[in-house]
């Protein structure tokens, strides 16, 4: 047991208790913290965490970059599946989910895209105060307003998590970079990621960081390690929280709760505790990325090695192979209808099978108009992931990959290369390369808006219907983030976190 754990309480008397420690719910436990702790001393309520335990994980999979992959399908995943899609051949897709402290963090490409104009604006529409009947509509000042304090809260993300710039690059991520350089349009780069000192960097880390930088703040924080079935709720308020174990906390008057379950949980706890908004479950939606995946000369990439030179380096310098995140480089073209991820590896194959020198160029829909749906029986949820009910999506991933092909074509990167393998230099009609796209197309892991702004929760994220209870984290986002959603998240959660300080 960490310092800031405890054992579960019968009765939650003061301060706030956050559901979920992945990025938003550690992030707003970091604010909340500090702010409580400089408003009151002392006397400051506490910020409880509560987060389903999870079982242990191989330490070198854990920080190395290069390894992220190992961690899918173990302790840390809650290995959630989508319903078979016919659109997609009839497969169900693996859905990583992260468990523990760090959540989702602790499991992915570890990849910090900012948010771009278009996703700052559409969330500045949502967090607009709702208007009364027959009340004017908001003023420019109030968008201005809430543009700035998105921004401010972007800083502010951007000063406690500090993302790093890439320590190392592999040779294909490199040639393919300078090849694109040359040409007039389009956005690409190496990705900055969470990492410190070239090692996986998670939400949880904030917490060692506040009892460096603010041990009195860092008093006020509990973690509860255990996993919540439900709420129960009465004259519209929660004032119980139910636990897997069938046993039930009580809340008192004036705690506030904060659901930061994730695009799955969150919905899912809702429905669970008896609510019944039409809109809990709907609007999912995730991005889809198709695999162009080529052969080329070098060296195969391994996620391991025995090169003693190679761990030295990573040890001192947190630079070589064993910092690659895989999805190295990427970027968006002019219009921001693609995202690319650029990989040294077989992207369906690696890590299980690294004999074959190859490299992937993914492309994704940046704002896909598809959506799914939950549903839930008494012991299961049911992820519908809807992918390409809106034919307009499979169209455009169509144009996606024929874009790739001519970028690597008007780029000259194809000279460094030896043949395309997926979908296939074969395989050039519409035809062919939507079969393609429909056998081999896989999740990003960035599933969304489940409980969206705007409809089930409002404005100052409070579950509509319900005096102490919000949601923060990715469920609220009602439209698709244009890249990665992470930097956009934290940006929210420190939105959220101010907000909730003000309060």
């Amino acid at each position: 047991m960490t310092p800031m754990e405890v054992e579960r309480p019968d009765l939650f008397s003061n301060g706030t208790v956050i559901l979920g420690g992945g990025l938003c719910g550690l992030i707003l436990a970091h604010e909340l913290a500090q702010s409580l702790e400089s408003k009151y001393g002392a006397n400051a309520p506490c910020v409880w965490v509560i987060e389903a335990p999870s079982g242990p994980v191989p330490t070198r999979d854990q920080h190395r970059p290069a390894r992220w992959l190992r961690l899918l399908g173990g302790e840390a995943d809650y290995q959630l599946q989508t319903q078979p899609s016919t659109a997609l051949a009839g497969r169900s897709i693996h859905w990583p989910r992260g468990k523990g402290l760090g959540g989702s963090g602790r499991i992915n490409s570890m990849i910090w895209f900012p948010p771009t104009d278009a996703d700052r604006q559409s969330l500045t529409k949502l967090l607009l105060p709702e208007q009364r009947p027959n009340a004017e509509f908001p003023s420019a000042e109030s968008q201005a307003e809430i543009k700035l304090q998105l921004l401010k809260a972007f800083d502010r993300a951007l000063e406690i998590v500090r993302p790093e710039r890439p320590r190392w690059l592999s040779p294909t991520s490199t040639a393919f970079l300078e090849s694109v350089s040359k040409l007039p349009s389009g956005c690409f780069h190496a990705y900055d990621r969470l990492n410190r000192n070239g090692r996986r960097w998670t939400a949880a880390d904030l917490l060692a960081d506040l009892q460096q930088s603010n041990p009195d703040a860092a008093k006020r924080i509990r973690i509860v390690r255990a996993s919540v079935s439900s709420l129960r709720i009465d004259n519209d308020a929660v004032i119980g929280i139910r636990w897997s174990d069938g046993r039930t906390s009580q809340i008192a008057n004036g705690v506030e709760l904060v659901s930061s379950l994730g695009a799955i949980g969150s919905p899912t706890l809702l429905h669970r505790s008896g609510l019944t908004h039409p809109q809990i479950g709907q609007n999912l939606h995730d991005h889809l990325i198709m695999p162009v995946i080529h052969s080329h000369e070098g060296h195969a990439f391994s996620d391991s090695t025995s090169d003693t030179r190679e761990l030295a380096r990573w040890q001192h310098s947190g630079g070589g192979p064993i910092a690659c995140n895989i999805a190295e480089c990427g970027g968006i073209d002019e219009d921001q209808r693609w995202q690319l991820h650029v990989t040294p590896t077989d992207y369906l194959r690696f890590p299980k099978d690294t004999r074959r020198p190859a490299m992937t160029i993914g492309v994704n829909v940046t704002c896909p108009r598809s959506r799914g749906s939950m549903s839930w029986t008494e012991d299961e949820t049911i992820i519908d992931a809807g992918y390409w009910s809106d034919d307009r999506d499979r169209i455009e991933l169509l144009d996606g990959v024929r874009w790739v092909r001519e970028l690597v074509k008007q780029s000259g990167f194809d000279r460094r290369l030896r043949s395309e393998l997926i979908p296939g230099s074969k395989r050039q009609t519409d035809e062919a390369i939507c079969a393609a796209m429909a056998r081999y197309t896989q999740t990003l892991y960035h599933p969304a808006g489940t409980c969206a702004l705007g409809d089930v929760v409002n404005p100052n994220f409070r579950v509509r219907g319900l005096a102490n209870l919000r949601v923060v984290d990715a469920s609220l986002l009602a439209e698709p983030t244009t890249g990665n959603p992470t930097a956009t998240l934290a940006m929210l959660a420190c939105y959220a976190a101010a907000q909730l300080s003000r309060e």
